[in-house]
């Protein structure tokens, strides 16, 4: 059975420490947002800071500071965590389940703007990844 909690939290490992110990933390911050399919302006608004901001880091312009990264790996470890759920009901083996909204907004104290926000970006992000994947498959 998946873990939520245990899937969030070594996704927040993992990528705090991939962009912590970075030689260019805004190219590796770049990469992870490219990754999981969210635009500066989505990001932006999720950080509540300017989209200028997340591109002045990405490209070096200026240092992400701690709250930046611990907020940044948040973020981008739910829209993870999200992925993964969508692949799980993908899987036919899988047992269905329901998210609980309620539940989720506060295990990551989010709120339901974020929520739904986040959500959105996890889906699509999910459904780009795996179109890709099988337009490889059938070449």
């Amino acid at each position: 059975m998946y873990d939520v909690e245990e899937s969030f939290n070594r996704y927040s490992r993992e990528l705090g420490s991939r962009i912590l110990f970075s030689p260019s933390p805004g190219e590796t911050i770049k990469d992870i947002r490219r990754s999981i399919e969210v635009s500066q302006d989505s990001l932006s608004e999720l950080l509540l800071i300017r989209r200028e901001t997340v591109s002045r880091i990405e490209t070096g312009v200026i240092n992400p500071t701690t709250t930046f990264i611990k907020r940044f790996s948040k973020i981008a470890s739910i829209i993870k965590v999200f992925r993964d759920l969508n692949a799980l009901q993908d899987t036919p083996a899988s047992e269905p389940f329901e998210l609980n909204a309620t539940f989720l907004r506060t295990h990551f104290s989010l709120t339901q703007t974020e929520l739904d926000t986040l959500l959105k970006i996890g889906n699509r992000s999910y459904q780009k990844t795996k179109n890709k994947v099988l337009r490889r498959i059938q070449i």
